[in-house]
């Protein structure tokens, strides 16, 4: 009995494997599937067309009723684009600052800190700092339990015109092993646009 117990938990193990190397093998560029619903990405500009990054075609702006509900607070992202369900949610909050890109790992820290300490319950996955089109891009994962079932949530951090833009790719954790390598994709499609090609 516990022979065919140990089978089927390796067997679990071997088709998680096999599932995820073929959520892996899937990019942005080329459509994903997941849930047996197909995504068609194409690039979207912010913020005046200084921000560019590839979101899911289908993704709409959040209802200004149901933004209230999810961000109550009145320092709610600027930009909450969503799928037909609500769930599954890209959002771009600029931060007026001063600093410089090479501030953007402590930025980090500093907003993850502030999370672990409000938030005891939050659980801290990967993290780190990636040079993306030579702007540096600091990120972190965590779970956050909600009313409706925990949360899985890609956090990350761009610098723009001395500003911290702040990004967040969250989808129910039962989902994210599907989206994680999508939200990673997201965040490397991040490209700023200077003044000059701005104008």
């Amino acid at each position: 009995m516990a022979t065919e117990h140990f089978d089927e938990q390796i067997r679990y193990s071997i088709n998680q494997a096999e599932e995820q190397e073929e959520w892996e093998k899937q990019n942005i560029y080329e459509g994903v599937t997941i849930n047996e619903e197909y995504y068609e990405f194409q690039e979207a500009s912010f913020f005046e067309d200084k921000l560019k990054l590839y979101i899911p075609v289908n993704f709409v702006d959040m209802p200004a009723e149901i933004a209230e509900m999810k961000y109550p607070s009145s320092n709610r992202p600027q930009i909450i684009k969503t799928d037909n369900t609500g769930s599954i949610n890209i959002t771009l909050k600029l931060i007026s600052n001063t600093i410089e890109d090479e501030h953007i790992p402590q930025v980090k820290d500093g907003i993850k800190n502030i999370l672990q300490r409000l938030n005891p319950s939050y659980l801290f996955m990967d993290e780190g700092v990636e040079k993306i089109e030579e702007k540096t891009v600091g990120f972190f994962e965590f779970k956050s339990p909600t009313l409706d079932g925990a949360v899985f949530n890609r956090m990350f951090f761009i610098e723009l015109n001395h500003n911290v833009i702040m990004g967040v790719f969250n989808c129910g954790f039962s989902d994210h092993m599907a989206w994680k390598p999508i939200a990673r994709q997201i965040m490397q499609s991040l490209r700023i646009c200077s003044e000059k090609a701005a104008g």
